[in-house]
């Protein structure tokens, strides 16, 4: 079987370029057994010297059974395949460039400009013509028997030749990325391109001659073992409460889904993930060069793609980040949230309350107008917590007039507002015996965390809120309300529709949605026995029940009505 190797080098740019590649291809050659053949100029004339490639007919057809033509901007590692071991005869290599960068008006524009009546498009494929592998029986796909139209998306001779290719009826082999390496690929993959066997410089521009001079001394450095890491920079942003609820996601991607990567992560609040071992973390962006990293954002704003198809408003806060992230939706043992604090970010709690696992944490938070109660709203269920025999603390933070705390009044409380960083937040929460909170940060932090939660949810359904915690999103939990904005402001599912639920719906207030106080208040009561069940089954195990029962305040244990007060 005669085989070859094909390329052209056609203009001054050209020629500079086979300089420096090809010592590459001629290595290549021997090793594949193959001849190597230059087209330097045409036998007949040609739009551009990209048409070149259709000599591969002639080829085929006189003097070789199956032909590789590769670009000659390219360079070839030491170690790579033979393509025709790869490449099956019958079939035809090809890598198709159309799932890394949207190319399908390219394939739209020539069925329209050809009138192409006979011919189903997947709406994606699109292949780059720099790496083919042919045999005999595909020859007939380099023959140019329609007159040449000018195309705006034309590439050469690529888009013609897709449509060749398509309409051949052939088998086609799709060429891995690795044998035609281009850098549109760098963001989407994060391997740099030293890690892949060819390495094609187009639309490389001016930087081609600095980038090639850079990859053909650090091959010559990492040969024989080429030995690379795939590179991933995380940016977590979006608010605390966003922050929080990626962190099953974030972590699932170092210890499963990139294991072996480098990994950095970017977050205004980078404090929540300095559990997660083997990521470098920040909050900015890391101060060297990559030549290729894979970007993954956790917060992704509603009008992009994934936010059509898939709204925030209707999925779980963990299932959004892992969609819209790696695609998948995360095992539930893997979706409770993780988070540390240190032995100092006790004490600072220490300092302000000396008996913090007493405390029924209220957070009187400020947000969108859905999940802005009224202050009148919080400062009742907060007096009759206290009038009850609760021990409250008011938790929050200015981060700026959009969010924030409301000014209850706190005097008969203890006032944690503005005084904690993120770490010393985890740890009074993690001491608590209960929190109550509309869909903000505390209710995610709380998901870390044993403590009773009451969420009260307007913007978006308790469901898609409420943390996994030992399996289930009810673990010491519950919601109350009246009914949800989305009961008002029915989803219209037409593609490309936005749905978020930031404004009240015109002809409503707030009042509607709240459950009543009374009800918060009981909640808290029935958690609170609850909570004094498990002391006292805790307790059981160290002392007897004689002794419990003589000893009731030391554990905490409380004795009221649950009339509440007026």
């Amino acid at each position: 079987m005669k085989k070859a190797i094909l390329t052209i080098v056609s203009g001054e740019r050209y020629e500079v370029i086979w300089k420096a590649s090809e010592p590459f291809f001629v290595d290549y050659a021997e090793r594949c057994d193959a001849d190597i053949i230059v087209i330097r100029g045409a036998e007949y004339e040609v739009p551009s010297p990209h048409w070149l490639k259709f000599s591969i007919r002639d080829l085929l057809k006189k003097d070789y059974d199956r032909v590789a033509y590769i670009d000659a901007d390219t360079i070839i590692r030491s170690d790579t395949p033979s393509l025709f071991d790869v490449v099956p005869e019958d079939q035809f290599g090809i890598f198709n460039e159309g799932i890394f960068t949207p190319r399908n008006i390219c394939i739209y524009e020539i069925m329209k400009v050809y009138n192409v009546q006979d011919f189903r498009y997947d709406g994606v494929t699109y292949y780059n013509t720099g790496v083919m592998v042919a045999s005999r029986r595909h020859r007939h796909i380099f023959k140019v028997t329609e007159e040449v139209k000018p195309l705006r998306n034309a590439f050469g001779e690529q888009t013609y030749l897709n449509m060749k290719t398509m309409m051949s009826g052939e088998q086609i082999f799709p060429l891995p990325y690795k044998y035609n390496r281009m850098s549109l690929m760098d963001r989407i993959t994060g391997m740099t391109r030293l890690d892949s066997y060819i390495i094609h410089y187009a639309g490389d521009g001016d930087k081609l001659f600095l980038k090639m001079d850079r990859d053909i001394e650090e091959w010559a450095k990492d040969k024989p073992d080429y030995k690379y890491r795939r590179k991933v920079f995380i940016w977590a942003l979006g608010g605390l409460g966003d922050v929080i609820a990626a962190e099953p996601t974030i972590r699932y991607i170092k210890n499963k889904v990139f294991p072996e990567a480098d990994v950095w992560l970017m977050s205004r609040d980078w404090q929540a993930y300095t559990h997660i071992e083997g990521m470098t973390i920040g909050a900015g962006y890391p101060c060297r060069d990559f030549d290729a990293v894979m970007e993954v954002n956790t917060h992704q704003v509603p009008w992009e793609q994934f936010g059509k198809y898939v709204p925030f408003q209707f999925t779980h806060c963990a299932d959004w980040v892992s969609f819209a992230t790696v695609g998948r939706q995360l095992p539930d043992v893997d979706k409770q949230i993780k988070l540390s604090f240190s032995t100092e970010d006790v004490n600072k709690v220490y300092e302000i309350c000396d008996d913090p696992h007493e405390l029924v944490l209220v957070h009187p938070g400020v947000g969108w107008e859905t999940k802005t109660f009224p202050v009148t709203y919080w400062q009742k269920i907060i007096d009759e917590l206290v009038m009850n025999g609760f021990k409250v603390g008011i938790i929050g933070k200015k981060v700026d007039d959009k969010h924030c705390v409301l000014e209850v009044d706190a005097s008969e409380c203890v006032d944690f507002r503005d005084k904690l960083n993120i770490k010393e937040l985890f740890a009074l929460i993690s001491m608590s015996k209960i929190l109550i909170s509309n869909d903000s940060a505390p209710i995610h932090i709380a998901g870390a965390f044993d403590n009773y939660i009451i969420i009260i949810p307007t913007a978006k359904h308790p469901d898609l809120i409420m943390p996994w915690r030992n399996g289930n999103k009810y673990y010491k939990a519950k919601a109350l309300y009246k009914k949800l904005i989305e009961d008002d402001v029915p989803y219209e599912a037409e593609a490309g529709s936005i749905w978020i639920a930031k404004d009240l719906p015109k002809g409503h207030i707030i009042d509607e949605y709240l459950p009543d106080v009374e009800d918060v208040i009981l909640t808290a009561i029935e958690f609170d026995d609850e909570y004094e069940k498990s002391c006292l089954s805790d307790k059981k195990e160290m002392k007897n029940d004689s002794t419990i029962q003589s000893d009731k305040r030391q554990y905490g244990l409380s004795v009221r009505g649950v009339e509440l007060h007026a």
